[in-house]
């Protein structure tokens, strides 16, 4: 999978439907793109928690590519499998209902604790977003994984210092929650978010230790468009000019 094809694809849901989540959509491109070539998300034993169910357009783009959908057209209309927020129901590729901020790696706990009963060799991957930190129920998950070892389980904090409302980054610093974290139990990494490669080295890390660990992605939200690396791109629908403007910088040419 090529990221900036998965970006067109979330520009043209958003656009065509004027309604979804750009910003925190493009930041996760390069990861969805290597979780979903190297892992079986779609018909394997693995799972995928999107958390910040609100960037489910880039799952979407993802499956699209991958070939297990066959339109993204349906996107946030009544009674579609191609919901705004994740719905398991609906659409059998999404491993959790989520969009209620802060539930995400409380699922994902129960996974990969059913998969390590059931003596299973899959991998638990769980997608949380920098400003989803602010709810308690993460906390207390990051605090409850732990006594379990369980290794087969992978928190992902999409840094992208950005939220509804403006910067994470004043509120939350990357150092702060590295150790944090890390004095909780877990194994903690931080990586470059936006370079297949790092996240792909990253990946190597080492399970001896039987605990969870937890990759911080640096990133930047509305990655890959200049003008949308912004806040206010969180949940805006571009205009006709914008989404002109946004196919050429991400390497294509509007119809």
């Amino acid at each position: 999978m090529e990221p900036n094809k998965l970006r067109k694809h979330v520009l043209d849901m958003v656009y065509n439907k004027k309604s979804g989540h750009i910003g925190g959509s493009f930041s996760l491109a390069e990861l969805v793109c290597y979780l979903y070539d190297n892992y079986d998300l779609i018909d394997g034993d693995d799972k995928l928690i999107l958390s910040k169910g609100h960037a489910v357009p880039i799952l979407y783009a993802a499956l699209y590519e991958a070939g297990a959908i066959d339109t993204l057209e349906n996107f946030r209309e009544v009674n579609s499998p191609l919901q705004g927020h994740p719905d398991k129901d609906r659409l059998k590729y999404m491993h959790a209902t989520t969009g209620a901020l802060g539930q995400g790696l409380s699922i994902a706990i129960g996974h990969a604790l059913a998969c390590k009963t059931r003596k299973l060799n899959s991998d638990v991957f769980c997608i949380l977003g920098d400003g989803e930190l602010q709810e308690g129920q993460i906390w207390e998950a990051f605090m409850l994984a732990p006594k379990y070892k369980l290794e087969n389980l992978t928190c992902f904090i999409d840094y992208n210092k950005a939220q509804n409302d403006g910067y994470v980054k004043d509120i939350l610093d990357m150092g702060d929650i590295q150790e944090k974290i890390k004095s909780f139990g877990w194994n903690v990494i931080t990586t470059d978010g936006h370079d297949i490669e790092d996240i792909k080295e990253t990946m190597t890390y080492d399970r001896s230790g039987y605990k969870p660990t937890c990759i911080i992605l640096d990133t930047i939200k509305g990655k890959g468009v200049s003008f949308m690396e912004h806040p206010e791109w969180h949940a805006k629908a571009p205009n006709e000019n914008e989404y002109k403007l946004a196919l050429k910088e991400l390497g294509y040419e509007s119809n």
